[in-house]
């Protein structure tokens, strides 16, 4: 489905770090894919990514800077030529090193700019200057939008941003996409994987905050029970190396399944029988809302941007971080529960349905898009 540009159309610039596998790159995927026609979407990425191929596919008219190490001061002049080509109307920066380039591109344009922030872990972990260079920007444009409560909250309390000027828009998801994945699934015996064997699936980039170790060691655990369990990792990153090393280690490797990043996401919820996130910490995690639309049950970490989502014993089991015993023991609990299974997964999907839809949440970035436009032009 191509994007096309009309002349009532108003151009939007998204401007994000990468256009890697990550969640807030499918945010911005997905947002450009079902906007509403009235807007025509350009993304800018300061470094390539797996997603490219399949935005242009979809008919996304997509920039890749290619962002110098350091502070890269052509990247702010690239920008402001994309702006004048398109004649960009607003432009919406994704993570703060996006707003550090978008934000002076878009001020020598006289443009307005929302700036979407997707965690507070982001924001807790900038240096003083680089805070304070935050807050500059904060006060200086129109809009910031959070994509969950607590990094609304944080917004407000950490760096007194009015309320009027932070709109809260959760991410959402394709619920009927994921729905679909019991009915479109991979081949199970392709992936070496037995009809008796119950997968612990798990999608996300391979990095430290991730802690996918955690899932590897307690695989380890369980793996002298009386049911064979497999794990399926579906996602890339700098630990892919030390994460197969590790099971290699705890005698594991056959029961580890490493695939990479993979566009065809959807399909695997169909062979997960259990869906696990082990996150140090998350900002509003997509895969949590996709496997519970899909009908997987959940195990994850009770950390930040997860416990946002689920509520324990309810429509997910929660356990303390980076606890690969306790983890083990929610893993056999759900393997041996099916009532306990069936409850967790109708739970979540109703969930999901309820909060979480795409199109609630790509109507609600269009009336921040409407509103914005109306302040810069009082």
């Amino acid at each position: 489905m191509n994007r096309i540009s009309t002349e009532s159309s108003i151009p939007v610039l998204f401007v994000l770090p990468t256009l890697g596998a990550g969640g807030s790159e499918q945010v911005i995927f997905n947002l450009c894919v079902h906007l509403d026609r009235s807007y025509f979407p350009i993304v800018a990425a300061f470094r390539d990514g797996a997603l490219r191929e399949e935005m242009t596919d979809s008919g996304i008219e997509v920039h890749v800077l290619n962002r110098r190490s350091g502070i890269d001061l052509m990247l702010i002049i690239k920008l402001l030529r994309i702006i004048r080509r398109k004649k960009i109307r607003i432009v919406n920066s994704h993570h703060f090193v996006s707003l550090f380039y978008a934000f002076w591109a878009a001020r020598f344009a006289g443009l307005p700019i929302i700036h979407t922030e997707h965690s507070i872990w982001e924001m807790q972990s900038l240096s003083f200057f680089w805070t304070r260079c935050y807050r500059f920007f904060l006060k200086r444009i129109e809009m910031v939008s959070a994509v969950s409560e607590t990094a609304f909250n944080y917004l407000r309390d950490a760096y007194g941003i009015e309320e009027k000027r932070i709109g809260l828009v959760v991410n959402g998801i394709d619920i009927n996409r994921f729905k679909k994945a019991k009915e479109e699934t991979v081949n199970r015996a392709a992936l070496d994987l037995k009809p008796h064997d119950i997968v612990v699936g798990t999608v996300g980039n391979l990095r430290r905050e991730k802690n996918q170790e955690l899932l590897i060691r307690a695989l380890a655990l369980i793996s002298r029970s009386s049911k064979s369990f497999k794990a399926v990792f579906i996602g890339d990153g700098p630990l892919r190396s030390q994460l197969e090393s590790l099971a290699a280690a705890l005698g594991v490797e056959d029961k580890v399944v490493f695939l990479g990043t993979r566009v065809d996401v959807p399909r695997f919820y169909g062979i997960f029988d259990i869906y696990c996130l082990t996150s140090r910490y998350e900002g509003l995690p997509l895969s949590l809302l996709e496997a519970m639309a899909a009908g997987v049950p959940i195990v994850a970490t009770d950390v930040m941007g997860i416990r946002e989502v689920i509520r324990n014993n309810e429509n997910g089991l929660l356990l303390p971080d980076n606890d690969a015993e306790e983890l083990a023991k929610r893993i056999l609990l759900l393997a041996e529960n099916a009532d306990l299974r069936n409850a967790l997964s109708e739970n979540g999907c109703r969930f999901v349905n309820e909060h979480y839809s795409l199109e609630k949440s790509v109507r609600n970035y269009e009336k921040l898009f409407r509103n914005v436009g109306f302040l810069k032009a009082q």
